[in-house]
C-alpha cells in the first residue's frame, strides 16, 4: 500500500467512526484513479456502496456487495458511491475495544445499520407493563414511548417525548415470534439499556414479519392489517351501517385510528394469566360490548318465567341471545351454516372467558398460548364481519363502501 492509498483508508475509516451516524465517504473520481481505489477493495481493506441496493449510500444499510461484484460494477460504471471500510480492517483495527455499548459496538465493527437482531419477547414486558410508557403495537411493528413527566427510579430514562425504541416482530421456522430491531435503532439506545436488550437476544434464524420488511426495508404501503385492527374496524362499520337504517349502534364503543386498548394485541409472553386477561378483554370487546338499545322496539329483551310461588317474573336476555333473536327474526339466508357459525364463535369467545371462574388455575408458560389466542381472535373477527355482512343487506345500507382490505380479508393473523 502506498502513501497516498494509505491517506485514503485513514481518511475513510476516521470518516466511519467520527461522522456520528457511521456514514460512508463519498467518492467519486477519474478513470486513471480507478485501480488506485480497487487495490484497496481487493486487499478487503474498503468495500463500494454504490446506492443501488439501498437508495441511500452514505449509510451502510445492508452487506456490501461480494469482491467480484464491487469490482465488476467499477469496471463498467466507473467509481460512483461511498467507500466503508471492510469489517476485517475493523476488527484488525481494534475498533470497539472500549464500547461498553453492544450495538454501538457493532457499528463500529462494520455490521450494516438495517441489519437486524431478534429478542425475547419479554424484553418489551417491562415497558408494557408500566403505564409511564405508552406501548403502541400493531402486531407487525411497535414504538415505545416514555410519557412526559415521568422519572424512572428518580431520573429520567429519556427526554419527555423522545421516541424511546422501534421495533418489529420476527418469526423462526417453527413460527416462534420475536421481537426485532435494526442494529441502528438498537444503537440508539442508552448504553444501560443496550447491554439489557443484549441479555434477551435470540440466536437462530428469525425472519422480519413481510409487511415490516415492507414498510421498512422497501419502503412500500403495508399488504395487510392485523387481525387486531380488523376485528375493530369491523365493528366501527357495523355501527355506521346501525346508523344508516336508523337504529342505534350495536356496539357501545369505537376505536378509530388504528388505536387499541390496552393489551388488545399479541401475547408477549405466552402464559394461561396472560391469556385469560386477553380472553377476558376480548369478550368485553365482543358481548358485552352489545347495547340493548340496538334492539328495543324489535324484540323482548327479557324472558317471562314462573318462580317457586308461582309467581310470573321477568329476566333479562343476554346480549348474544338477544343478537341471535333479532338476527333470526330479521334475516332467513339460504344457506344457515354462516350464521350458525357467527353464535357459535362469539360463545367460543365467552366460553374461554368464564373457565376461570370455576376453578383455581395455577399460571403456567406453553406456546400453545399464542396459538389458542391466533384460534380466539380469529373467531371473534370471523363473527364482527359476519354481522357487517349480514346488514349489508339492508336496503338502506345499499352504497355503502367497505375497505378492500376488510371486503377481501387481507389480513395478518400472526
Amino acid at each position: 500500500m502506498n502513501e497516498a492509498q494509505e491517506s485514503l483508508l485513514n481518511s475513510v475509516v476516521r470518516h466511519y467512526l467520527e461522522s456520528g451516524d457511521f456514514n460512508g465517504y463519498g467518492v467519486f473520481r477519474p478513470d486513471d484513479d480507478i485501480e488506485f481505489v480497487k487495490a484497496l477493495i481487493s486487499g478487503r481493506k474498503l468495500d463500494l456502496v454504490r446506492g443501488d441496493g439501498h437508495p441511500n449510500p452514505h449509510i451502510k444499510a445492508f452487506d456490501a456487495e461480494d469482491l467480484e461484484t464491487q469490482l465488476a460494477k467499477i469496471n463498467e460504471k466507473g467509481l460512483a458511491g461511498c467507500l466503508y471500510p471492510t469489517p476485517e480492517h475493523l476488527e484488525a483495527l481494534d475498533a470497539g475495544r472500549d464500547e461498553r455499548a453492544p450495538y454501538t459496538k457493532e457499528l463500529k465493527l462494520g455490521a450494516p445499520q438495517l441489519s437486524h437482531r431478534s429478542f425475547d419477547l419479554r424484553s418489551l414486558e417491562w415497558y408494557r407493563n408500566d403505564p409511564r410508557f405508552e406501548f403502541r403495537v400493531d402486531d407487525i411493528h411497535g414504538r415505545i414511548i416514555q410519557k412526559a413527566g415521568t422519572e424512572i427510579a428518580g431520573r429520567k430514562t429519556v427526554q419527555d417525548g423522545l421516541d424511546f425504541f422501534e421495533f418489529g416482530f420476527a418469526y423462526d421456522e417453527e413460527k416462534n415470534r420475536a421481537a426485532a430491531a435494526f442494529v441502528r435503532y438498537l444503537h440508539d439506545l442508552p448504553t444501560e439499556i443496550q447491554v439489557q436488550m443484549k441479555l434477551h437476544e435470540l440466536e437462530g434464524k428469525f425472519l422480519l414479519h413481510p409487511d415490516f420488511y415492507r414498510t421498512q426495508i422497501i419502503g412500500d404501503f403495508p399488504e395487510r392489517i392485523s387481525v387486531y385492527d380488523a376485528f375493530l374496524e369491523e365493528k366501527r362499520h357495523v355501527n355506521r351501517m346501525c346508523e344508516m337504517i336508523g337504529k342505534p349502534r350495536l356496539f357501545k364503543t369505537e376505536f378509530q385510528n388504528m388505536n387499541r386498548p390496552r393489551g388488545f394485541g399479541i401475547l408477549l409472553r405466552p402464559t394461561l394469566k396472560e391469556f385469560r386477561d386477553f380472553a377476558l378483554l376480548l369478550d368485553q370487546l365482543l358481548s358485552d360490548d352489545i347495547d340493548n338499545k340496538f334492539f328495543e322496539r324489535d324484540i323482548d329483551a327479557h324472558e317471562k318465567l314462573t318462580n317457586a310461588a308461582g309467581e310470573e317474573i321477568k329476566r333479562p336476555i343476554g346480549t348474544i341471545m338477544l343478537l341471535e333473536n333479532w338476527i333470526r327474526l330479521k334475516f332467513r339466508p339460504q344457506d344457515p351454516e354462516p350464521m350458525d357459525k357467527l353464535f357459535k364463535d362469539i360463545r367460543a369467545v365467552r366460553q374461554v372467558r368464564q373457565k376461570p371462574a370455576h376453578k383455581f388455575e395455577d399460571d403456567i408458560f406453553d406456546q400453545k398460548f399464542v396459538a389458542e389466542q391466533r384460534a380466539l381472535i380469529i373467531k371473534a373477527f370471523d363473527a364482527v364481519r359476519t354481522i357487517r355482512m349480514i346488514l349489508e343487506n339492508h336496503p338502506q345500507v345499499n352504497g355503502y363502501e367497505i375497505p378492500d382490505y376488510l371486503r377481501e380479508a387481507k389480513i395478518w393473523t400472526m
